[in-house]
């Protein structure tokens, strides 16, 4: 199993970092085609390839850590790459980050190992086709709430020109990705 999560966090890292190395590497090239002479620039350009090669590697390594444990467990730590993702960002990209960034980043990764690690197979259970609809009805719900208390906090925000709120929309934009992802 934890064969499995170290295998799962080098994957992510790699993807991560490989895609900021690539997005780096992109700034000096002309936007990409399929013409000869573009794709050899991209090819030689130092930066770009190695992030390409970091983001195939990644790829590779999260293979074979499907290959060893279920997805209910490599999911949840492959989303410890983005605080992987943020600590590069801090070193490589310069980022500024305070104590509250580390502390959320610190979190972010003991969380997501620690959900993954605790994660074991389980037996499927059985869900009624008749059950489904139910289950759209209530996401539908949930959604029309979290739209209706958004715009009615776009109002209010709009009303008194206040920027508080900014905090409260993102929150509620947070929680509609989560069910729908969920």
């Amino acid at each position: 199993m934890w064969e499995s999560i170290i295998l799962t966090l080098a994957a992510t890292a790699g993807n991560n970092i490989g895609k900021v190395l690539q997005k780096k590497g992109t700034v000096i090239l002309p936007p990409l085609s399929f013409k000869l002479k573009i794709i050899r620039a991209y090819a030689l350009n130092k930066t770009w390839a190695i992030g390409f090669l970091m983001d195939i590697v990644g790829a590779l390594l999260m293979l074979r850590a499907l290959s060893l444990a279920p997805v209910s467990v490599i999911q949840p730590v492959s989303g410890c790459g983005l605080a992987i993702l943020s600590v590069f960002s801090h070193f490589y990209l310069k980022e500024v980050m305070n104590a509250v960034d580390w502390m959320g980043i610190t979190l972010a990764g003991i969380g997501t190992i620690g959900v993954g690690a605790g994660g074991e197979e389980q037996k499927a259970s059985s869900i009624s086709i008749l059950h489904l609809p139910w289950l759209v009805f209530i996401i539908a719900i949930l959604f029309v709430l979290l739209n209706g208390w958004i715009r009615i906090f776009r109002r209010h925000r709009r009303e008194q020109e206040m920027m508080e709120y900014e905090v409260v929309e993102e929150i509620m934009y947070g929680l509609e990705s989560g069910i729908l992802f969920g």
